[in-house]
Parts: structure tokens; sequence; C-alpha cells
């Protein structure tokens, strides 16, 4: 039988005892969905090996903020997509490009990767001029969002990615 007063332990629909779980009317513990979490007090992710794939997207919308230096040392992909032409990841951008650079200069092997961006932004632009060099040293390449194909009379930006 659950327990139900203060300062009790908390027992689950079989009578066992819940590790860790507080009684009722006990303070929530850690994120409740809906609230807000401050900057900079996200907990870390727990130490473990690097995952590889082959293609990853670039979490887009809100998740944007989420992508940092520590994203992309644990998600080792061939090929990074970078989507979403919106304001949210305007404002990130240069930060989860920045990040790219880092997370890639921990991998410590000589795996070639490939940014394949969605849009045209003129973060992008200035962040590939400036950081050239450092792509190259780090085997990373970008792709152009330039090109245009056409199918059944509609034409749209593509990227052709072989593996």
């Amino acid at each position: 039988m659950p327990s139900k007063g203060l300062g009790r332990d908390t027992r689950d629909a079989l009578g066992q005892r819940v590790p860790g779980a507080a009684g009722p009317g006990a303070a929530p513990r850690g994120p409740q969905r809906g609230v807000p979490v401050p900057a900079g007090s996200r907990a870390a992710a727990p130490p473990g090996p690097p995952v590889y794939v082959d293609l990853a997207y670039v979490p887009g919308s809100w998740s944007a903020r989420t992508v940092d230096e520590e994203f992309f040392r644990r998600v080792r992909s061939l090929c990074y997509v970078v989507s979403g032409d919106d304001h949210l990841k305007e404002g990130v951008m240069r930060s989860i490009l920045d990040a790219l650079l880092a997370g890639k200069h921990q991998w410590g092997t000589d795996t070639q990767v490939t940014l394949i961006p969605t849009f045209d932004s003129l973060v992008m632009h200035e962040w590939y001029q400036e950081t050239h060099e450092r792509q190259q040293e780090l085997g990373i390449t970008v792709l152009g969002s330039n090109s245009t194909v056409a199918m059944q009379d509609e034409t749209f930006p593509a990227c052709k990615v072989e593996f």
C-alpha cells in the first residue's frame, strides 16, 4: 500500500519502495516540464563513448541552443545537415559553427566531415571566410546551398550526398 503521510518513503503500485522519490507534498526535484532552465545550468551529459553516424541533422528551432562543443564531440558524423532558415537558428548559428570546429578538434582523427547548410546565411558566409584555414586543418568541407533542382514543374535548392 502506498504511503500517504509526509516524510514517509514513496512506494509504487506493487508496494515496492521507489528509491530517491520524495513523499507527497515534497518539493519537486530537477527541471519540470514547462519551467525554463536558466542558461548555463543545464546538467552535463554523463561521460560516455562518442556515437558514430553517417548523417546527422543539427537540431533547429529552440533546440538549436543546445548544440555546443560537447554535441559535436559526442555525435561524430561524416555529414552534418544544418537546416531551418529561421530567426532562432540565425541567432545561434555562429556558436554552432564554432562548436563544430572545437568539437571536431577533439576527435583526434583525420576523419573528413561535410557540413551541408540547407539555406543561405550571412553568418555562415562570414564564418566560412574567417575560419577556412582551420576548416581545412580539421578536414571539414562546407557544401554550398546554391544548387537548384527542377522536378515536375517545380524548382528547389538541393544537394546530392553520396555514401
